[in-house]
């Protein structure tokens, strides 16, 4: 099988050793490990889905719907998996998508037409770096995470562990590399998600080959480019040993792979890991921010955490069939964001772009009305933290010190009761964006705000609060 050349070719590559540190493969070692202040302080991020799955342009997860030996049924199995997707259970989403890919791969393509036919085909002939880079600055971000390898097992990097990269196929181009000092030129930082599992070919029992084989590629990517974020998918949970139990993160060596990221990060402000490597042997789960799909949280959760979705909201790669009505407005996007934030998430937010390299002119233009909002209200979001409470009504909180920023979600046509302020000590009351006081009183039983006669943005008003200091 193709997985098993480019598995055994890693037996023969020489591992490198771990590089001193002061993190250990352990559990206890590990969980002393916290996202830096940085990643902390960001708030927005952008996630890019590219690859080859970018020429058929329907799904990330073409080659698993068109493969006859993709297993869902053991990717889901076992305990419920309750993510949602176009408004369904993934369970039936991808059961739907699959049945309607098959149809889509016979009709263009012929049902006997492989997947990795589309790797020559991925030539990314227009992918301009700098210009990727100006786009994210210009949308407010603070980092970028790519997908290096996603389940078609195709490298985006100039690989020695396998030949199934974009330098030796497709683009003949080091695409990640090249990204990476783009997005760092631009000041800003640059993570990449690796797959790590065996979705593609049947999962049911991986072999320790692969374990060695995945495992390396991802010590490479290390290596090479020295990323800020290091983004696992799929040990989370839903892979299991084919009796319903999720395969422990000593399996995969997953702890060692951490060991290795910590101790090699980057010196300028340290790095971050997601929590997709396993489920260690307590079930708790190694790294160091939670990563729940498609939600928001119904509440304040202490423990840092990062929701991921798309502007797509039935694909991460691009899917031309999708009408541009369907996608995220820049208006669903900042609201999205202030409610994470309000709750201690960080957003990423998510785009595919086409198979030559450029970012359809919808999710551009969707991206540059999030920048918009947030050259005006970004003190409210950058560096901030999270209140005594996230809501009162349609306002989200954000807070730095003394300082609270009351964000209303709506426009308010009249006077803004603030009921969670009552009693609190305010000295001031301003609107981001306005450049002057506004009315306010304080009440027994609320702070009252009398709305200003102009809109500083088109939505997510943020009224900034200054509480007396407490003696």
């Amino acid at each position: 099988m193709l997985i098993m050349r480019y598995a055994l070719l890693a037996l023969f590559i020489v591992q490198p050793a771990f590089s001193e540190g002061p993190y250990l493969p352990t559990s206890e070692s590990l969980r002393g490990h916290k996202a830096p202040r940085w990643y902390e302080d960001a708030k927005f991020g952008i996630f890019i889905h590219w690859g080859p799955y970018a020429v058929p342009a329907y799904h990330e997860w073409y080659v698993e719907f068109i493969s006859p030996k993709a297993n869902f049924g053991f990717m889901f199995g076992g305990p419920p998996y309750t993510a949602t997707r176009g408004g369904l259970p993934e369970t039936l989403f991808l059961s739907k998508t699959r049945a309607a890919a098959v149809e889509y791969h016979r009709k263009n393509w012929g049902a006997d037409f492989p997947y990795d036919n589309f790797i020559p085909m991925f030539r990314a002939e227009k992918f301009d770096p700098e210009a990727w880079a100006r786009l994210f600055r210009e949308a407010g971000a603070r980092y970028v995470v790519l997908t290096a390898k996603h389940g078609d097992e195709f490298a985006m990097w100039r690989s020695k562990v396998t030949t199934r990269n974009a330098v030796d196929m497709g683009p003949k181009r080091d695409l990640a590399g090249d990204l990476t000092r783009a997005v760092r030129a631009a000041g800003m930082k640059m993570g990449f998600y690796h797959n790590t599992t065996y979705t593609f070919w049947d999962p049911r029992f991986p072999g320790r080959d692969w374990v060695d084989y995945m495992n390396s590629s991802i010590r490479e990517l290390i290596d090479l480019y020295h990323p800020s974020v290091l983004w696992g998918d799929v040990l989370d949970g839903p892979v299991r040993d084919g009796q319903g139990k999720p395969l422990p993160a000593d399996y995969w060596g997953s702890k060692q792979v951490l060991a290795y990221f910590y101790n090699r990060s980057d010196p300028s402000g340290g790095v971050a890991a997601n929590d997709r490597w396993g489920q260690d042997v307590d079930g708790k789960y190694l790294g160091d921010f939670a990563t729940p799909e498609r939600t928001r949280m119904t509440a304040i959760r202490t423990g840092k955490w990062e929701t991921c979705d798309s502007l797509d909201p039935t694909s991460w790669g691009y899917n031309r069939n999708l009408p541009e009505s369907d996608y995220m407005t820049p208006n669903q996007v900042v609201d999205y964001l202030v409610d994470v934030v309000s709750k201690n998430g960080n957003l990423l937010i998510n785009i595919g772009p086409r198979a030559d390299g450029t970012i359809p002119e919808v999710m551009q233009s969707c991206l540059r009305g999030v920048g918009e909002w947030l050259r005006v209200n970004g003190e409210a979001i950058y560096g901030t933290r999270y209140w005594d409470t996230y809501r009162d009504g349609d306002v989200r909180f954000t807070r730095k010190g003394d300082t609270l920023y009351a964000i209303a979600l709506e426009w308010p046509e009249e006077n803004l009761r603030l009921t969670s302020l009552a009693g609190k000590a305010v000295a001031k009351v301003d609107m981001l964006g306005l450049g002057e006081p506004v009315k306010w009183r304080q009440q027994s039983d609320a702070l009252i705000i009398e709305t200003p006669g102009r809109r500083p943005c088109k939505y997510a008003y943020t009224f900034r609060i200054q509480l007396k200091a407490k003696r």
